[in-house]
């Protein structure tokens, strides 16, 4: 489909309001996406769709005014043929409000940007359209997961011109509009994505413009499942923060860096600079500022998992000296050292904060232990077994489990239990999710079943399948969560390929309580609330696990 025709003024145009290019992007936008996933003839695939998109960009570009724009959106709908009326097309208003609350198609009555007429023909699509399969988008099941697996990555472009740039904001924006479960509870106004990253993409003329680009866009949907990755070539992502790397790990407090880790003790120009320093500023910067200048890049749920996912950027560098301010005997004190190519302590870097926690032990008072991070399927019964006496039992989810749920749930409850319910797209009305499965404890007959206090460790590390692991084990008798509150992004991934070769996710599905509450962004929430403190780092104590201890302890 070409478009090899001239905009010609129309007789209104003396008085008809210009446009800006960025309020016709925006609409081009919005009017390609819907016809997208609503379009009976755009669903079969048989148009190269990002094409016609990469067409219509300088058209709309040109149009002077909505009449002009009308006149380039009509003629691609009359190009597309007519729609046949839809009998089995469910009218908004019959779709129960819990079920249409991410459904928002508010850009059909815009009158700034769309005649009168155009708007009627895009409603009548709205209420015929398609109902079959579509290319762009399909579910394994009903309400499952969306996949946009048919989607082109453009992995040959090193850096995608501006029209491809533009395409990538598009979709993205799109299918977050249409197929993301948890858009209702986005900060802010999801429309107002567009008219602020279309110049941003337009100016993101190199790869690390394009890529913090793209970071800016998958941070707005607050999810910390939406990862950014580059498929099929080596590139450095956040790079133009640095490439050199302070020696040692920390964890934001009160908007404050704690050392947790120090990867090696040679590397570090001070003994200031050991577990349990507090840092408040690093290189004339308060780390909260520098928090704050990277929020806008990172995908995260809420502050807490912003506050772990930032941490590994904070010290990032361009500079092989660092300044560091550190608070020493109540004064600050500034000091120097050494950043480091990653590759320089790499493995100490990427391991696991719990790491040091065994897979299981007793503890005092006849206490059981299991680090569900470390316990594998073939594991479960013989750690398990010899635990069914113990006075308490302790799980730690702080961590990311290994699929050992379902055997770990036999031992804590003999009463079938629903815990979750999921929410699904409806690819027939793109932009309603309704309620789908739900999954539920299924006791095993015959076995032995643990009847003494279960405690479950929880903090911002408790992401996704340990959340949802979680949610099943308060669903068995006499469990307590205790720590801080969870990640909060639950629900199985849902990748979306960009130009240029990259990839994001955001939460496919919806997860909830039986009840209704909400996991997304809220995390799960203890019963008993332990948040590490400076001085516990230092003295390298798990106050968590000594709070739960605790606990047990008080109750004889």
């Amino acid at each position: 489909m070409r478009y090899v025709f001239v905009l010609v003024l129309l007789s209104s145009a003396s008085w008809a309001q210009s446009l800006s290019e960025t309020q016709k992007l925006t609409s081009l936008a919005q009017v390609w996406g819907f016809l997208k996933y609503y379009h009976p003839a755009v669903a079969t695939g048989k148009q190269n769709w990002d094409g016609e998109l990469i067409r219509l960009i300088p058209v709309v570009q040109q149009a002077r005014n909505r009449e002009e724009l009308a006149t380039v959106y009509s003629r691609l709908l009359d190009e597309l043929g007519p729609v046949k009326p839809c009998r089995q097309c469910q009218s908004e208003s019959t779709v129960p409000t819990a079920d249409r609350r991410n459904l928002d198609l508010t850009f059909l009555r815009d009158t700034t940007l769309l005649t009168d007429v155009l708007r009627e023909r895009l409603v009548y699509i709205k209420d015929n359209r398609n109902q079959k399969s579509n290319r762009y988008v399909r579910t394994a099941s009903r309400g499952g997961n969306p996949n946009f697996d048919n989607e082109n990555a453009y992995a040959d472009m090193d850096v995608p011109d501006a029209s491809y740039r533009l395409l990538a904001l598009f979709r993205y924006w799109n299918i977050i509009q249409y197929f993301y479960p948890y858009k209702y509870a986005i900060d802010g106004n999801w429309n107002q994505v567009l008219p602020d990253l279309i110049p941003v993409f337009q100016r993101a003329t190199d790869e690390q413009a394009y890529q913090n680009a793209l970071y800016r866009v998958v941070s707005r949907i607050q999810d910390s499942h939406g990862f950014l990755k580059s498929d099929g070539k080596r590139r450095c992502l956040r790079c133009d923060l640095g490439l050199l790397w302070l020696p040692f790990a920390v964890k934001l407090i009160d908007t404050k860096a704690v050392i947790t880790q120090v990867y090696s003790d040679s590397l570090v120009s001070s003994p200031l600079l050991r577990v349990g320093t507090v840092i408040t500023h690093i290189d004339g910067e308060t780390v909260h500022q520098r928090i704050e200048r990277l929020r806008p890049y990172v995908p995260a749920s809420n502050n807490q998992t912003l506050l772990r996912d930032v941490r590994w950027h904070i010290g990032v560098g361009h500079e092989q000296q660092a300044r560091l301010t550190i608070e020493q005997d109540d004064r600050d004190t500034t000091l120097t050292t050494a950043r480091y190519s990653y590759t320089t302590f790499a493995e100490k870097a990427r391991l696991d904060v719990n790491a040091q926690n065994p897979l299981s032990r007793w503890l005092p008072d006849s206490i059981g232990y299991v680090n569900m991070g470390k316990l594998t399927s073939r594991q479960v019964d013989s750690v398990m077994r010899p635990l069914m006496g113990a006075k308490a039992l302790i799980l730690d989810l702080r961590n990311y489990p290994k699929g050992t749920l379902w055997q770990v749930a036999r031992y804590l409850t003999d009463k079938p239990n629903t815990f979750v319910y999921f929410t699904g797209p409806d690819l027939r009305f793109p932009g309603v999710f309704h309620r789908g499965g739900e999954s539920a404890l299924s006791p095993a007959g015959n076995q032995k079943i643990y009847t003494g206090k279960v405690l479950v460790l929880v903090d911002e590390e408790t992401q996704s399948q340990a959340e949802f692991t979680t949610m099943a084990f308060q669903a068995a008798t006499n469990v307590v969560l205790v720590g801080s509150p969870t990640a909060g992004a639950d629900g199985n991934t849902s990748t979306v390929p960009l130009p240029g070769g990259y990839r994001t996710a955001f939460s496919g599905i919806g997860v909830y309580y039986p009840d209704g509450r909400e996991t997304q962004r809220i995390g799960l929430q203890p019963n008993v609330r332990v948040t590490p403190t400076a001085a516990g780092i230092q003295a390298r104590r798990d106050e968590v696990l000594e709070r739960a201890i605790r606990l047990i302890q008080d109750v004889e």
